[in-house]
């Protein structure tokens, strides 16, 4: 399969590359400089308050970096996201997204100079504020971007980026370098200068093609295209009116393409509420549904914020964890290539088995190494099998499968649709994630196995499921998959209506059969399908013969009970 990518989609995705590096640097400076955190936490609690420092007071503090940026997270997830929607994908995921990277650098770099833990944790909110926009809505505007045949490489080559800055900090946060009190402000102002940079860079770059299509800005939805498709797309004027007629084709195809997926709805924005209540869309969350959950119930989280633990537990020291932390890092670096080129070239569910293999083989050793350690205790044995563990963990990414609940929301889902469901998948994930990080040291006291088993046993359902319904969307257009599915949809309905009909021929005394209770069952899928609120060509087809098969049976019927 030739694998080609247009210059300006590379571009795109090299500029969003250096923003999510610059928000990762943010992310884990936490981490990075923890010590001298605990001493800027020391100096306010005694000077600007009064307050002896003790482990409890500290714990508290140590805890509000997480819980301020969660609290910012659903500051976003309520304000923040919505406006992709009303002012553009442009100005939520390169505007917004460098302000808030400005202001929390800038709180950064007075809690340093002022040796402020307020300010420190004020910087939090503004990055919980900001990471959603990376995790979430970047990548749809990426994806709505990008050619339809390279949805998935736009969807995961951004991956990259926390690579590129955990390295950066890891190697030059430490207190030999600029890892220490006087020094660690570097880091943020290196993220406010190129913060600044990148507004300059970027602002050339031309909005979603799909959401000025939604807008019903179509001049400039066409100048989109063929920024972003090249000049395949390019409607242009060539000395060569074959090439003329060429360029035109493409251009118009993609443009017309773009007004079918607008025109799937008749309102610009859908709630949630109607999301589910239509029967196609409602069976598109039940995927995505699947895919958070299996890969949100794995431990994962768990196995970050606890590493030493789990590491000590197995029989490494710290120092030791540290070094297999940076090792796999950087020996996983390269994978991070297969994943961006085999979500598009073998597509998506050959990348979701593949994924969902690794991550399940995770899961059960995982079991099998706690359980080991529960009975036995640590020993060599423990120890590689827990490197095989973390080595499984590194690989998961490297299938490229990590975005794809983000890639379907942009592929089963109409524009209309999409910020809805990302704000409930985001909703979701906190609710899950926070209490299984809150619950993990009280189970894993008291028989370590027992919080890792369950992950499994889920992982085998939800695997199950996904492999009879997850579609494949590999290279096709948007609503082609939609109308897909509307189409699997309907023919569930008209197979649910024929065995209706066909009960009722083959019914041997037809007086016995409780002749409202058919009627009953017939209204409700004719109700059914009237709550379909997606217009594509196939379903208003289908509709019309359903509507005929539903004629048919209520005067049967009526018939019968004449």
């Amino acid at each position: 399969m030739k694998f080609s990518v247009p210059s300006n989609i590379i571009f795109l995705l090299f500029c969003f590359l250096l923003l999510d590096i610059l928000d990762e640097i943010l992310l884990v400076l936490y981490s990075t400089i923890a010590e001298v955190v605990n001493d800027m936490n020391n100096h306010t609690l005694s000077t600007h308050y009064g307050i002896t420092p003790n482990e409890a007071n500290m714990s508290f503090l140590t805890s509000m970096v997480s819980v301020l940026m969660t609290f910012g997270t659903v500051l976003s997830l309520f304000f923040v996201i919505p406006l992709a929607e009303s002012k553009g994908r442009k100005f939520a995921t390169v505007h917004c997204r460098i302000f808030l990277l400005i202001i929390a650098a800038l709180f950064l770099i007075f809690s340093s100079f002022f040796t402020s833990s307020e300010l420190f944790l004020l910087a939090e909110i503004f990055i919980g504020i900001e990471h959603p926009l990376r995790t979430y809505t970047t990548i749809m505007f990426v994806t709505e971007c990008a050619p339809d045949k390279n949805r998935g490489f736009a969807s995961t080559a951004l991956i990259f980026a926390q690579v590129v800055g955990r390295m950066l900090l890891y190697s030059l946060g430490s207190p030999g370098i600029f890892g220490t009190t006087g020094l660690w402000f570097i880091f943020p102002v290196f993220v406010a200068v190129c913060s600044a940079l990148m507004l300059i860079i970027t602002s050339k770059l031309p909005d979603s093609p799909k959401w000025l299509v939604c807008q019903n800005r179509v001049e400039e939805a066409k100048r989109a295209i063929n920024y972003y498709h090249g000049p395949e797309t390019d409607t242009g004027t060539d000395k060569s009116s074959n090439l003329f007629y060429f360029v035109f084709k493409f251009s118009d195809q993609a443009l017309s393409s773009l007004i079918k997926e607008k025109n799937l709805t008749t309102e610009t924005k859908l709630s949630f509420k109607q999301v589910i209540g239509d029967e196609t869309m409602r069976e598109a969350l039940n995927v995505i549904f699947a895919i958070t959950f299996f890969f949100l119930l794995d431990g994962t989280s768990s196995q970050s914020v606890y590493t030493v633990v789990l590491h000590k537990n197995a029989g490494f020291s710290v120092q030791e964890t540290m070094n297999i932390s940076l090792i796999l890092v950087i020996v996983f670096f390269p994978t991070k290539f297969i994943g961006t080129y085999i979500i598009d070239a073998l597509g998506r569910r050959p990348v979701m088995l593949l994924g969902g293999i690794i991550c399940f083989s995770k899961s059960v050793l995982m079991i099998a190494t706690q359980l080991v350690i529960h009975f036995a205790g640590e020993s060599l044995l423990t120890k590689m099998m827990y490197v095989a563990v973390e080595s499984l963990t590194a690989a998961i990414p490297a299938t490229g499968v990590n975005t794809l609940h983000v890639l379907f929301i942009s592929e089963l889902f109409p524009p209309s649709a999409r910020t809805s469901v990302a704000q409930v998948l985001l909703i979701t994930a906190i609710v899950i994630d926070s209490p299984l990080l809150s619950l993990f040291p009280f189970v894993y006291s008291i028989f370590p196995p027992g919080f890792f088993a369950p992950f499994a046993i889920s992982q085998f359902f939800f695997g199950i499921y996904l492999y009879r319904h997850m579609p494949e969307t590999s290279g096709r257009a948007v609503y082609d998959i939609i109308d897909s599915m509307e189409q699997v949809v309907f023919s569930w309905v008209n197979r649910n209506s024929e065995i209706i009909v066909n009960s009722v021929f083959q019914s041997q005394t037809l007086a016995d059969e409780k002749v409202p209770l058919l009627r009953d069952r017939a209204s409700t899928l004719l109700a059914t399908k009237r709550n379909s609120i997606l217009n594509t060509s196939r379903a208003r087809v289908q509709a019309n013969s359903d509507n005929s098969k539903f004629i048919s049976v209520f005067s049967l019927l009526r018939t019968i009970k004449n």
